[in-house]
């Protein structure tokens, strides 16, 4: 079957016995178009189905007005949310966004990045994998406007906008303490994701602090959601009888463990998650988190990758911010 060729302001004109130029004008309402001719041709361009062409004005213009969003698992609820609030800061300045998902996977990540590449956007807000930086050397290559969020890469210059991990998991682990729980298991991601890494260092600066050894204490599981969590869940809980708390790298692993718990009639532990991913999404029931401010976190990240795609930020100059956190305590 034939595909049916696009309306053009060709098109429009004929219709309306204008000339393409004031049929351009009128559609971006240029101060040279009588309010009534505006309304005539938006309306006929409503009524002819014309979508304008984006593949043309890239070629005029050299951008696309398209923002690459990458990200490792959207099975998680946070990326979720964060994905969303990023592509409700991008449509506000008049942008698209490109998601592709890494499986927390540096191929899959490089591929992202590649196919990203191929389509010209204009720049990458990217979760990066933090396992190698090949995919970042070649958007460094191409001199693509990109900024890491949610997590950094160590000993690079690059823009990144991360939550205050290093306290989040330092204020989770106070706060079990001060309920008077020594025992408490750390449900941690692997070292080479940053923020797994500096959650674990605010654990182990409580733990530390209170004269607790953390001998056997920290569980070691993948960044990703699987059944292989749910195994180690569940092996844990069946094993261990000598912990009283939990603390958790994120809210998703917490979920887990309170619903594996439930299901094999285990008492539940006081529990804690990282990202507070409750205050987008009800889940029917709450726990106490390590609250992100996620809205402020896609503003700034948003923010700040327009204007180094606008040249309004000095080539040396670059954007390291970590966002203060705090607790949401659950009623």
């Amino acid at each position: 079957m034939k595909k049916q060729a696009l309306v053009t302001l060709k098109d429009i004109a004929a219709a309306l016995h204008l000339s393409v130029n004031t049929i351009s004008c009128a559609l971006k309402e240029r101060n040279n178009i009588s309010p009534e001719t505006i309304r005539k041709v938006k309306e006929k361009a409503l009524e002819l189905g014309y979508i304008p062409n984006s593949v043309a004005s890239s070629i005029r213009t050299g951008y696309t007005k398209t923002i690459a969003i990458i990200l490792g698992d959207i099975a998680n609820a946070y990326f979720s949310i964060m994905v969303k609030e990023l592509e409700r800061c991008l449509k506000r300045e008049g942008y698209v966004a490109m998601i592709l998902v890494t499986d927390e996977d540096p191929r899959i990540e490089n591929e992202a990045i590649e196919a990203a590449l191929s389509k010209n956007v204009d720049g990458i807000i990217i979760f990066p994998t933090c396992k190698t930086e090949q995919g970042i050397n070649l958007i460094k290559k191409r001199r693509l406007p990109f900024i890491l969020i949610g997590r950094r890469m160590q000993g690079t210059k690059m823009d990144y906008i991360i939550s205050d991990d290093v306290n989040g998991g330092y204020l989770a682990t106070k706060y079990l303490l001060d309920k008077g729980h020594r025992n408490i298991l750390l449900f941690s991601g692997p070292d080479y994701v940053s923020s797994a890494f500096e959650r674990k260092q605010g654990y182990l600066k409580g733990m530390s602090e209170a004269g607790i050894p953390v001998k056997d204490l920290i569980i070691s599981c993948d960044i990703t959601i699987s059944e292989k969590i749910d195994k180690l869940i569940k092996s844990t809980l069946n094993r261990r009888k000598d912990f009283d708390a939990i603390f958790t790298y994120n809210d998703i692993i917490a979920f887990r463990i309170i619903r594996i718990a439930r299901q094999a009639g285990y008492d539940i532990p006081d529990i804690i998650g990282y990202d507070n991913i409750q205050s987008k999404i009800d889940f029917g029931f709450d726990i106490s988190s390590v609250n992100i401010y996620k809205s402020l976190m896609a503003e700034k990240a948003t923010s700040w990758l327009l204007a180094r795609i606008r040249h309004e930020i000095k080539p040396d100059e670059y954007l390291n911010e970590i966002v203060p956190v705090d607790l949401h305590i659950k009623a």
